[in-house]
């Protein structure tokens, strides 16, 4: 007679792992107070691709005077999702997209919406690619990026930058909506994303449904009607000043009728002091 051998949890060889760490000066700090630490450096544009468990041990011991031994950060890391992950192992580390549902919006930098914008440069017979975010209700673009190239390591930067200049804390909801596209689906921007905690939260939109999207839609649409269409680009160069001194006229002075002809700088500040309130928006 055969038996099948009930199989359990394999647990590790060794003693636990006792949930604290006794610095130097006899001070007791938990793991959780470490991982937050370790969170924040993850946070930063700095070490979302960069600083393996060795380089954060000495980091922690020269800025924060925390000295814990690097294979203990490697177990932290591993087991809060903070480890750099190898080019090898993109294909095997796949994540479920969330699919954007109906929301109600009524204040600024509770949603954004971003997508990329293909640009023809005429004299180098050639792309170059606008990624930009918008505030669906102020209409303010928070954030842009012009380049001849546009990978996801320009979009973690975009998006950082975009964050430190609205302010967003870890305390801010933010919704942040695209559509399936490379940049946006790729493992670098998903840990990113990741690493930020509860900062905010990635929506995509079901494929072929542009007008769930419909906000940065309309922006490279009035881009491609008021700057694209009227003007002849002999290089990269001259592609850049006119996206920047566009991107300048429309957040500061370009009247939009869906927010009363104001500005987006007009209607930040009237919400700010009080003077306007803002209606509910349905995306």
């Amino acid at each position: 007679m055969y038996y099948q051998r009930r199989v359990g949890d394999v647990r590790r060889p060794g003693r636990p792992a006792p949930g604290f760490t006794i610095n130097r000066d006899g001070a007791k700090i938990v793991d959780s107070t470490i991982v937050a630490v370790l969170r924040e450096y993850r946070a930063s544009i700095e070490f979302a691709n960069g600083g393996g468990a060795r380089k954060l041990s000495k980091y922690l011991a020269i800025e924060q005077r925390i000295y814990i031994n690097h294979k203990k950060i490697y177990r932290l890391c591993d087991e809060n999702d903070l480890l750099l992950f190898r080019q090898e192992e993109r294909k095997k580390r796949k994540f479920k997209k969330s699919r954007c549902e109906y929301l109600e919006v009524s204040k600024p930098n509770q949603l954004w919406q971003f997508d990329l914008k293909y640009i023809w440069i005429h004299g180098e017979n050639r792309w170059c690619f606008l990624l930009a975010f918008i505030d669906v209700v102020s209409k303010k673009i928070t954030g842009w990026y012009l380049g001849k190239t546009c990978k996801a390591g320009d979009l973690v930067f975009t998006l950082n930058q975009a964050l430190k200049n609205e302010g967003i804390t870890h305390e801010h909801a933010l919704v942040i909506r695209s559509d399936n596209g490379p940049q946006m689906s790729s493992n670098r921007f998903h840990f990113y994303l990741k690493n930020l905690e509860k900062k905010l939260t990635h929506e995509f939109i079901p494929p072929r449904s542009p007008d769930r999207n419909a906000y940065i839609e309309a922006f490279n649409s009035i881009l491609e009607i008021e700057v694209l269409q009227v003007r002849y680009f002999r290089n990269f160069e001259e592609v850049y000043e006119a996206i920047f001194r566009f991107m300048d006229f429309y957040n500061n002075r370009r009247l939009h009728g869906s927010i009363g002809d104001r500005s987006p700088k007009m209607f930040v500040e009237g919400v700010k002091n009080g003077s306007i309130t803002p209606s509910v928006v349905a995306v």
